[in-house]
């Protein structure tokens, strides 16, 4: 679904760009433009990277944790 028309800016475009490092809104803007123009679609460009952040967060890997032995 487009978020940004003014730019062609896509939600896969917005999660792609966060799974490439993206943390902010700002970052998004530089690359793309995305709520740079009329500004409408700012809140949504923010719940979708908001998203974006969660679903990354979700699919990273676990990180080891030391547990102690048992006898």
């Amino acid at each position: 679904m487009y978020v940004c028309v003014c730019n062609a800016i896509t939600e896969r475009a917005i999660h792609r760009m966060v799974k490439d490092g993206c943390t902010t809104l700002g970052e998004v803007q530089a690359l793309s433009g995305c709520a740079d123009c009329c500004g409408t679609c700012h809140d949504y460009a923010l719940e979708v990277l908001d998203q974006a952040l969660g679903r990354q967060q979700a699919v990273s890997p676990p990180r080891a944790v030391s547990l102690p032995m048992v006898a």
